[in-house]
């Protein structure tokens, strides 16, 4: 784009602002096929005409840049808000003016941004938000704890339940350096035992195994999560509706002779308490993961689709989430020495906008690989007349518009994911066409015998300028004789 919205100054007297808010996080800049990480802040000003101020401060070519941007609209829809601008920034370096694209995107007191300089060739990332929308210990990496499970995952030694002494050491949860190929570190490994005759399944959850009876299907043995506990070690908050839910997996069978099914359940619900195998009909969940029935095989990537409709006449909230892993489905089904290995989990927050209209017509050349439109609209553009179709159980879709100096209007229409990771923006440059009054041929805002000579003159020489949608009076598309016979008419009737 060439267009310039509002001169930029460094200064930061240029925007008085009525409040600031600083994010300092991680920032990835990209420049020539090479990444360097660093740490940078972005300031947030509120200005005090409404609009905001941001202050990127970013290491960049072994300088520290300062670019201030001012004057810039922010959206805020569902808990996220976003700022979308485009300006000529001074730098304040030998480098000089820089044109820069910033949008960024803010939710719950953490910042994602993405800022590009075309000239130089340089993408940056910037974001706050580290896991905060993942599981915690997701790579399995982490076994800090005496009992060797590992962090935040629990088995039956850190069971509860009348039973849990005894479990303890027959069912197993341990570390293993068995992994997918091109990973390195650890994966867990769940193991089933046989007590009695009876096939203990091996497990791993986020929230707490309580083994309550010697009954190897009692729903008293399960696995629960309750925020009502007061802890975190047994309970995961969610911040959004994931979509999709990945993981790498192995499952080898203890006896070859049956073909027994591993199991991974994951449900989102509103934080009270929740257990599986459920001892009765609970309505407080929110979602839960399609499938989940694995069968025996090396290490396989699998993706798991959330599903919410099913579950929405409950009118539960997600707050929290509830992973378990175990080797068989069916309590004190399988096989003794059937083993579950887990690694590389990942919560999936989809943030796609696969239709965009206007006044419910598709954009002319609408593909959501292309971010930048130009457009006519027969009057002033309202943000209301924007629609869109997106993709994303906790994705957003925010719009912002500011008017150019020239009189156009810069739409910004933007869709994030629920996690921020994922966003993209859409600009629309739309000119409104200029209003006219039928038959006002000269533009001169009045209908009369000077509409017809420069009609006439029109249609002989075809060297007279004329207001062609006002000259159109039939509607044809076209300025022909029947239009000056119109005209003629529309004057002496007086209508």
């Amino acid at each position: 784009m060439k267009k310039t919205f509002l001169s930029i100054c460094l200064a930061a007297a240029a925007a008085l602002s009525l409040h600031a808010q600083d994010y300092t996080g991680t920032i990835y800049v990209t420049r020539n096929g090479n990444t360097s990480t660093e740490t940078a802040t972005v300031t947030v000003s509120q200005q005090d005409n409404g609009l905001n101020t941001l202050l990127l401060r970013v290491p960049f070519m072994n300088m520290n840049l300062n670019l201030n941007m001012t004057d810039v609209p922010g959206a805020t829809t569902g808990g996220i808000t976003t700022y979308s601008a485009e300006r000529t920034v001074a730098t304040g370096t030998y480098l000089g003016n820089m044109y820069t694209i910033v949008f960024a995107r803010v939710t719950d007191g953490m910042m994602a941004a993405n800022v590009s300089i075309p000239a130089y060739g340089v993408t940056m990332w910037f974001n706050t938000v580290g896991d905060h929308f993942q599981l915690p210990n997701s790579d399995m990496e982490a076994w800090t704890g005496s009992n060797g499970e590992p962090d935040r995952w629990h088995g039956f030694k850190s069971a509860g339940g009348s039973f849990s002494s005894s479990s303890a050491g027959l069912v197993k949860l341990e570390q293993s350096d068995d992994v997918r190929s091109g990973a390195t570190g650890y994966s867990a490994v769940m193991t089933a035992n046989s007590i009695f005759g009876i096939v203990a399944n091996g497990t791993m959850t986020n929230g707490r195994l309580m083994a309550g009876s010697m009954f190897a299907t009692d729903t008293k043995n399960h696995a629960e999560m309750d925020k009502a506990n007061g802890t975190d070690e047994y309970y995961m908050p969610l911040y959004a509706k994931p979509d999709k839910f990945n993981v790498w997996l192995k499952y080898q069978q203890g006896t070859t002779n049956v073909n027994n099914l591993a199991n991974v359940s994951v449900k989102t619900f509103d934080g009270t308490y929740y257990q599986e195998p459920t001892d009765k009909e609970y309505t407080n969940l929110s979602g839960s993961i399609v499938g989940g029935q694995i069968p025996a095989s090396d290490w396989t990537h699998y993706s798991f689709s959330f599903d919410y409709d099913s579950y929405a006449a409950n009118g539960a909230a997600s707050e929290a989430i509830f992973v378990t892993f175990s080797t068989n489905g069916t309590p004190g089904q399988g096989a003794k020495d059937d083993a579950l290995y887990v690694d590389d989990m990942e919560l999936v927050y989809l943030g796609n906008m696969t239709d965009l209209r206007y006044q419910g017509q598709t954009i002319d050349g609408w593909d959501p690989t292309v971010t930048t439109y130009s457009m006519e609209t027969a009057s002033e553009p309202s943000l209301d007349d924007f629609t869109a179709t997106i993709e994303g159980a906790s994705a957003v879709l925010t719009k912002s518009m500011e008017q150019n100096q020239d009189g156009s209007y810069r739409i910004a229409i933007s869709v994030v994911s629920g996690d921020l990771q994922n966003a993209t923006c859409y600009l629309i440059n739309a000119t409104a066409a200029p209003a006219f009054i039928p038959g006002d041929v000269n533009d001169d805002g009045e209908v009369n015998i000077s509409d017809v000579t420069v009609l006439i003159d029109y249609l002989l020489s075809g060297t007279t300028s004329i207001n062609q949608q006002a000259a159109d009076l039939d509607n044809s598309g076209k300025v022909e004789i029947g239009d000056a016979t119109i005209l003629i008419d529309k004057l002496l009737s007086g209508n």
